[in-house]
């Protein structure tokens, strides 16, 4: 059953509300985001994933204030992929307000682990229908937030590729840059990329490293740009 028009006008309200408080993350890190030209502004943003690496846990609310009001509203309401599978202890006891919180932002959950049917058309078929009704889709292909400093980028997983060759959607390859330094503020970079698509000819586990490599090599252009 599809979603009806009220509850899609509840994402939306939330999401603007989310990024409106959201700039209380500027407390905390100084934030930038870094565009090709008449990217997001030439039209509608629409039937688009947004792919970025996983730093922090609050990376989506980087990424959605280094849009920018104007870019934002192009793009809303994003429907963002996540888990329901919590290992830290405290996002376990937080569970039952992240699970409001995700149906007021309209994130599409994974199924748990212990389902029996994991299978990418049974994961990411809500996603998929999100891209077909036209909306933008949010995913951080590592599946996890990385720890490591060497390689910056961890494995993508084939998801990312199963949802651009079934719905046909442009990628914006997006990479989040964080300083090490972490006081007063820490710096964050946000490098969107060009619109792709993956190549025809890649199967599922090549079209990923295919784009990890035109994320790594955005991250490298922040760093880059931030002098580290």
């Amino acid at each position: 059953m599809g979603e009806s028009i009220s509850y899609r006008s509840i994402v939306v309200a939330s999401q603007y509300a989310s990024w409106l408080f959201g700039q209380l993350l500027r407390l905390r890190y100084s934030i930038r985001g870094q565009f090709p030209t008449g990217l997001f502004e030439r039209n509608r943003g629409h039937c688009l994933i947004l792919a970025a690496n996983h730093r922090t846990y609050v990376d989506l609310g980087l990424l959605i204030i280094a849009l920018g009001y104007r870019r934002f509203s192009t793009l809303v309401p994003v429907r963002t992929l996540g888990t329901q599978d919590f290992r830290s202890p405290m996002l376990q006891w937080l569970k039952p307000l992240i699970k409001i919180i995700y149906r007021l932002e309209g994130v599409i959950e994974l199924p748990p682990e212990q389902y029996d049917d994991r299978s990418l058309p049974e994961k990411l078929r809500g996603m998929l229908v999100a891209l077909h009704n036209g909306e933008v889709a949010a995913i951080f292909p590592e599946g996890q937030v990385w720890r490591k400093h060497e390689p910056p980028i961890g494995e993508f997983a084939p998801g990312v590729v199963y949802l651009q060759k079934k719905s046909r959607a442009s990628v914006v390859p997006i990479a989040i840059w964080l300083s090490e330094r972490r006081w007063p503020r820490r710096r964050c970079v946000v490098e969107f990329g060009e619109l792709v698509r993956i190549p025809e000819d890649l199967d599922q586990d090549t079209g990923a490293a295919w784009l990890r490599e035109r994320v790594l090599k955005l991250y490298e252009q922040a760093r880059l740009k931030e002098g580290q």
